[in-house]
C-alpha cells in the first residue's frame, strides 16, 4: 500500500514539476501556441492542481506544507535530482508514523465516545463490549445469527460522517446476519421485526486495526442506525 502511494506521488510531482517550468510565463513566449488563450491555460493549471490535491487527500497523507510541495514541483521541473531510495524511505516512514498516530488517536476517541454513550438512558452494554439502544421494539420475530434480514441503515464514523446509507440509495439491503461485522451479528438479535435499533460498535467488533477505506480508520468505533424490515429464518440444507 505504501509503495503504491509513493509511486502515485512521484508521478504527480514529476509531471507537476515539468508543468511548473512554464508557469507565470506568457503563452506567446514559444512555450504555448498563440492560439491558446491564457484563460485555457489557467483552467487546465487549476484542474491539474486540483487533481494533485485530490490524490493527496485520497491517499491520506494528512496536512502537508503547500510551500514545500510547490518547491518540490519546481525543483522537479528544473531537473534537480534526488535519491529515490531515500525518497521511498522517507515517505514510507512518514506514512507508517501517520498510520500509527491515527490509530492511537482513534483508540482514545473511540473509548471516549463509547464511555459517553454507555451513560445515556436506554443504552445497554453486552459482554463483548457492544452498546445498543432500542428505539422501537418491533412486533415481529427477532433474528438469529444465521437468519437473513432486510434492513434500512445508516452508518457514521467518529466525526459524524455518514460513510454508508441505504436511505441515501432509497433501497433496503438484504443479507445473512452472520455475513457482516460482529457488532451487527450480535446487535441485530436484540430487536424484533419492524423495530429500530442504534448500535455503538467498538472497533474490535467492526473493522479492527485495519479499518475500511478512507472513511473508517484503524481502531475506529462506529455508530449505526438500523431498521429491521423483515426476517427470513435460516433453513438448514437437510430441512429443505
Amino acid at each position: 500500500m505504501y509503495m503504491k502511494k509513493i509511486f502515485i506521488i512521484a508521478v504527480i510531482c514529476t509531471l507537476g514539476g515539468l508543468m511548473l517550468t512554464s508557469c507565470d510565463k506568457k503563452t506567446t513566449d514559444g512555450k504555448q501556441p498563440a492560439i491558446i488563450a491564457q484563460a485555457d491555460v489557467d483552467s487546465v493549471s487549476y484542474l491539474l492542481g486540483y487533481s494533485f490535491g485530490m490524490q493527496l487527500k485520497q491517499n491520506d497523507f494528512g496536512p502537508l506544507s503547500c510551500n514545500q510541495i510547490i518547491k518540490g514541483l519546481q525543483d522537479a521541473g528544473k531537473g534537480v535530482e534526488i535519491d529515490y531510495m531515500q525518497f521511498q524511505q522517507i515517505v514510507s516512514g512518514f506514512l507508517e508514523k501517520r498510520s500509527q498516530a491515527v490509530s492511537e488517536e482513534m483508540v482514545k476517541r473511540s473509548a471516549d465516545m463509547l464511555a459517553a454513550k454507555e451513560k445515556e438512558d436506554g443504552v445497554v452494554k453486552t459482554e463483548s463490549g457492544l452498546l445498543y439502544k432500542i428505539v422501537r421494539e418491533g412486533e415481529g420475530i427477532k433474528p438469529g445469527a444465521k437468519d437473513t434480514v432486510e434492513v434500512h441503515y445508516e452508518g457514521t464514523n467518529l466525526d459524524g460522517k455518514v460513510f454508508d446509507s441505504s436511505y441515501e440509495r432509497d433501497q433496503t439491503i438484504t443479507f445473512p446476519l452472520n455475513g457482516v461485522i460482529k457488532g451487527w451479528t450480535e446487535g441485530m438479535q436484540f430487536v424484533g421485526e419492524g423495530g429500530e435499533i442504534m448500535l455503538y460498535i467498538p472497533a474490535e467488533l467492526a473493522y479492527g486495526e485495519r479499518g475500511a477505506g478512507s472513511d473508517i480508520r484503524p481502531n475506529e468505533a462506529l455508530t449505526f442506525k438500523v431498521e429491521l424490515k423483515s426476517v427470513k429464518p435460516f433453513v438448514a440444507p437437510e430441512e429443505k
